[in-house]
């Protein structure tokens, strides 16, 4: 697809553009998240499905801390670096690098347990995003069933302006999630 290509050259153009609006913030919660949690500081543990369910490590500034037992919790501070969705900034780093795109599927972490027989191997046929589509409709409030048509529906209308839709769209529910309402 020409789309495609397209759709690759302006994750460049706006990871860069976003990396450098962003560094400032990226670097101060960072230096917060070293103060209030120690290190590591970015949370790579965890591989996620991408593109034809290639593995990547998505980058996300850690929140959670964790016991010797394997489980984990939040302080005060690290539940609202989460909430916010600030620890994700990163990503964008992923965009640059290619395991993302700024808009697409939501990555899945591999081997998730999800509804059987209801993924559709359309959403392994782009890039997972920053920013997707279920987000619009509701993020982490949707199950994985409503996400998944979310992701099928993105597939079938991929296009420049229905990233640049979906973008616009996103801007309420990321305000809102900052601003914890």
């Amino acid at each position: 697809m020409k789309y495609l290509i397209l759709k690759r050259v302006l994750d460049i153009i706006f990871s860069i553009i976003f990396i450098v609006l962003t560094l400032p913030f990226i670097l101060i919660i960072l230096l917060i998240t070293l103060f209030n949690l120690g290190l590591p500081l970015i949370d790579i543990r965890i591989p996620r499905e991408g593109k034809n369910k290639k593995p990547f490590y998505m980058y996300k500034i850690r929140t959670r801390i964790y016991d010797k037992d394997g489980n984990s919790h939040y302080n005060k501070l690290s539940k609202f670096i989460d909430n916010t969705g600030l620890n994700e900034l990163p990503q964008l780093f992923n965009v640059l690098k290619g395991d993302m795109s700024i808009i697409g599927p939501r990555a899945f972490i591999c081997n998730e347990q999800l509804p059987e027989g209801e993924i559709s191997y359309k959403r392994y046929l782009v890039k997972p995003g920053v920013i997707s589509l279920a987000q619009v409709y509701g993020g982490r409030k949707l199950s994985y069933k409503d996400t998944l048509k979310c992701d099928i529906e993105y597939y079938d209308n991929l296009s420049l302006w229905f990233d640049i839709k979906i973008f616009f769209k996103s801007i309420k529910p990321i305000v809102k999630r900052i601003l914890g309402r």
